[in-house]
């Protein structure tokens, strides 16, 4: 069944739901520049209530290692989404410290992938290319440049404009290995909208299930 992430928690309450509701990995984002941006003691607070769910993502954008590696260890992460120009280089020195690394891709055409194969990390991200924005832009981008590649089905989080009406349709198309949303399910940045949020879970987790029952 096709993963889950929920990305750009600031509270609590949404976070818990997304958990009730199936999410399977949680996103805060700790780059400074972004509008859904958590201070670490925010995020400490709300990861502290989340007892045995482990799958917590820290999302970081052109950071000094040493601000990330602190957050890390203080919130104790096992995954790390690196969402700027990281290169193959700095993500490896996080992979060789046994973090989870997830890469971004911002795509506008295929060309956009060419350096996809420099990077050896646990898991790719991609998301639509913005030139005011790093994510969250709720635009989707052309799915048919990602091809049907094995990394696709194993490693690849699919963002970028998902939303309840699209995310089925994303995953039956693209068949990621997770899809991945922060605006598609919010009232405002940061603040998740519950209806919208059981939507798109519901949605997204449901399609597999009906997927199997044709088969």
């Amino acid at each position: 069944m096709t993963r889950v992430k929920i990305c750009g928690n600031t509270n609590y309450e949404h976070a818990k739901l997304a958990i009730d509701l199936g999410a399977d990995y949680l996103g805060f984002i700790f780059a400074p520049s972004s509008k859904r941006v958590v201070t670490v003691e925010k995020a400490e607070e709300i990861v502290a209530r989340l007892a045995d769910f482990k799958n917590i993502v820290g999302v970081f954008c052109n950071q000094p290692k040493k601000d990330v590696e602190a957050i890390a260890a203080r919130l104790d992460l096992k995954y790390l989404q690196f969402h700027g120009e990281e290169t193959a280089l700095y993500c490896d020195s996080f992979m060789r410290q046994n973090y989870e690394v997830i890469k971004t891709f911002h795509v506008k055409d295929a060309m956009s992938l060419k350096r996809l194969g420099e990077y050896n990390v646990s898991a790719f991200l991609f998301d639509t290319y913005s030139q005011t924005e790093k994510g969250g832009s709720g635009i989707p981008f052309d799915w048919n440049v990602i091809g049907d590649k094995p990394y696709v089905h194993d490693k690849l989080f699919l963002a970028g404009g998902l939303n309840p009406a699209n995310v089925a349709q994303a995953i039956e198309k693209v068949r990621p290995f997770a899809v991945d949303v922060a605006s598609g399910v919010e009232s405002s940045p940061g603040i998740k909208d519950p209806a919208l949020l059981r939507a798109f879970l519901e949605n997204a987790k449901g399609f597999k299930r009906n997927h199997e029952r044709k088969a």
